[in-house]
């Protein structure tokens, strides 16, 4: 207990906060413990692979130089999602509209930014993304809202590219240099992880941030993180998507049960994908929410946004654990997505309870 009250006595953070926060990361500590000592031995066996000879140096190299960059953007990313609402209302600027246009923006975008991508190189790509999330955390600074609107469309469109150039560029160059396909997973679960531990540390760091400087703390913080890993970017190789071959149909005969097996697949992934879409629109309800409704139970409306969004991000990392520890069980994929949306929607629904 003394260590929430020195955190809330040195930072000024509410105790309940502190608190939340610390027990969140016992709590996946603690998981951890269990997963090494009960699980791990079990799953080492069954995961068992090959690995490379020559190359295994040459293989960690390239995935430090990769995870270095990934871990800097996604910490820039992450410490402007902290104090995006707040700053926004202390402008008294129209936040719903501000955030739906960042929204829009990402899904109009989206849809040819990764064909640009392809086309004009994916180094290129990262190199245009850092510099749109510096004019983007710069104009974040004018209290004007054509300015902020202008923003949350650039916005859009470097999270089109976030998304898009980042991984392509590793995984093409991944397979370029001729490593192992096995360990491309490896690294697509190391980015994962590390991803969720920044998460934590830019929650925190964001509310230092904005202790000092105010609400436009962390996105000043961006700037600098942002322009770190440009200076990275810049010592990578260019790769380009691969041309798309014209598929020929030619003689091709088709039995009746495989195309009744894939009408069952397609119906299986519209449904699956419809659930997705509903569950992803649900936590963007949640994204745009949680701070005002927060901010007026919390005492003085002393809302430490970047701690809060520190206990979100435990509790993503806790989740993920647990379903590591549970897939180890006889229980099936659809009772656990059962449950989890179930919890969800107790979860939603505790807001409304007046």
């Amino acid at each position: 207990m003394e260590l929430p009250v020195w955190l809330a006595g040195t930072f000024r953070w509410p105790l309940w906060a502190s608190s939340c926060c610390l027990g969140l990361l016992v709590c996946l500590l603690l998981l951890h413990v269990i997963e090494k000592f009960f699980v791990a031995q079990r799953s080492r066996q069954k995961l068992r692979y090959e690995p490379p000879k020559a190359d295994d140096e040459a293989f960690v190299h390239f995935q430090h130089r990769y995870l270095v960059v990934y871990g800097l953007v996604m910490f820039a990313d992450w410490l402007q999602g902290t104090h995006m609402y707040s700053l926004y209302q202390s402008y008294d600027m129209n936040v719903g509209a501000l955030f739906l246009t960042g929204f829009l923006s990402s899904v109009v975008f989206g849809n040819f930014v990764g064909i640009l991508v392809d086309k004009y190189g994916r180094r290129k790509a990262c190199l245009v993304y850092c510099a749109l999330e510096i004019v983007i955390n710069i104009l974040e600074v004018v209290p004007n809202m054509t300015v902020l609107l202008f923003g949350r469309v650039l916005g859009g469109i470097s999270t089109s590219l976030l998304f898009s150039a980042f991984e392509s560029w590793m995984v093409t160059e991944h397979r370029t240099r001729g490593f192992n396909e096995d360990l491309l997973g490896k690294t697509f679960a190391l980015g994962s992880e590390i991803n969720g531990v920044i998460a934590v540390i830019a929650g925190l760091g964001a509310q230092v941030a904005a202790d000092a400087f105010g609400d436009i703390g962390p996105f000043r913080a961006a700037v600098v993180v942002t322009a770190i890993a440009a200076a990275f970017i810049f010592t990578w190789s260019e790769n380009y998507g691969s041309s798309i071959a014209n598929v020929r149909n030619e003689g091709q005969k088709t039995d009746d049960r495989v195309v009744k097996s894939d009408d069952i697949l397609c119906v299986g992934a519209y449904a699956l994908g419809l659930c997705y879409s509903l569950f992803e629109g649900a936590m963007y309800v949640f994204v745009f929410l949680w701070y005002p409704t927060l901010e007026v139970v919390v005492p003085n409306g002393d809302l430490p946004s970047g701690l809060v969004f520190s206990s979100f991000m435990l509790c993503i990392a806790i989740g993920g654990k647990l379903f590591d520890l549970v897939d180890n069980s006889r229980l099936r994929e659809e009772l656990l997505l059962l449950l989890a949306a179930a919890v969800s929607t107790i979860s939603l629904l505790i807001p409304t309870v007046r």
